[in-house]
């Protein structure tokens, strides 16, 4: 004899349309997203190109080198002919143009608005106006600040902007170079020193285990779902949420003991231990010559060359 509430057949609600995706979907988006663009470099790293197989210390010492070049450049050109060298040797390396901007253009909407774009105002940046924008007057204030008479976008707030754009841009695309054609221990092994290693260690660790605790998140929002037959209230949502963060954070506490012991069961003495064999060949000096080349040439285009041209 079934119970009535059986025997009734309703229907599950259905959650009405239009509604927005919750934030755990959207948590799980995002984490999903996370985990394809590593798998995803991974996959580059991999590849038989130069980069790939020339050493990870060399790699980072060279970029470093070339990132600090292009601080200290104060004209266009040479820093477009360093990253015109970046994206070479990410061609060379079998990087194409589409992957490696992808990973690249979200710096520059930020950088604008933060940076560049106040850095074009005549408040900031005094000049020739190349337009105007608001008229205020004579004698115009903002509280205690004494307002220009015209807001106006100017040559050298225009110049300067451009800089400072090209600059972290130049310097965001050696960085997606190097983390595209290097896997992510061998990069971390070649930044570990004495002093940095237990930072090295540390960080190596977490990029491990955040998968493993991601998979653990995912699925536990697939057991609600399966054990869901109508959506609950908001506040429902909140202590179901705030519920399985506690039981996140006890289980990965737990899991950090038991990795510890098993790390000490195989012989761990605090001393961070990597697969990957480091050399220094030909490969290795003709980048570093090369790197070299184009920082003394930027250098010298800028402080030599380019040193009398004014905006």
């Amino acid at each position: 004899m079934l119970p009535s509430w059986v025997a009734e057949g309703a229907l599950p609600k259905q959650p009405p349309r239009g509604r927005s995706t919750g934030f755990v979907e959207r948590m799980l988006a995002h984490s999903a997203r996370f985990v394809e663009q590593a798998v995803f470099a991974e996959q580059v790293a991999r590849r038989p190109g130069f980069l790939q197989q020339t050493d990870a210390r060399t790699k980072l010492i060279s970029v470093v080198g070339l990132t600090v070049a292009a601080a200290f450049l104060h004209h266009l050109p040479p820093l477009w002919l360093v990253g015109a060298f970046a994206l070479a040797a990410a061609t060379l390396s079998r990087v194409r143009v589409g992957e490696l901007f992808n990973r690249a253009w979200w710096v520059l909407p930020g950088t604008f608005v933060l940076v560049a774009a106040p850095a074009i105002f005549n408040v900031i940046t005094p000049g020739a106006p190349v337009l105007t924008l608001l008229h205020f007057g004579e004698g115009a204030r903002l509280g205690p600040v004494r307002l220009p008479a015209d807001l106006t976008v100017t040559r050298q707030g225009v110049a300067s902007a451009g800089l400072v754009v090209t600059r972290i841009w130049v310097g965001v695309l050696l960085a997606v170079t190097l983390t595209l054609t290097t896997r992510w221990q061998d990069l971390l092994k070649a930044a570990g020193t004495s002093v940095a290693a237990p930072f090295v260690l540390i960080l190596a660790m977490m990029y491990r285990y955040v998968f493993v605790l991601l998979r653990v998140v995912d699925e536990m929002h697939l057991a609600k779902r399966a054990r869901t037959i109508s959506p609950g209230s908001l506040a429902v949502e909140r202590r179901w949420v705030g519920s399985r963060v506690g039981a996140l954070f006890v289980r990965s506490r737990r899991l950090t003991e038991q990795v510890y012991a098993a790390m000490l069961a195989r012989g761990y003495s605090g001393e961070p231990k990597a697969l990957a064999r480091f050399h220094f060949g030909w490969r290795e000096a003709a980048w570093a010559l090369l790197c070299v080349g184009i920082m003394a040439v930027a250098l010298l285009g800028d402080r030599v060359v380019l040193a009398g041209l004014r905006w």
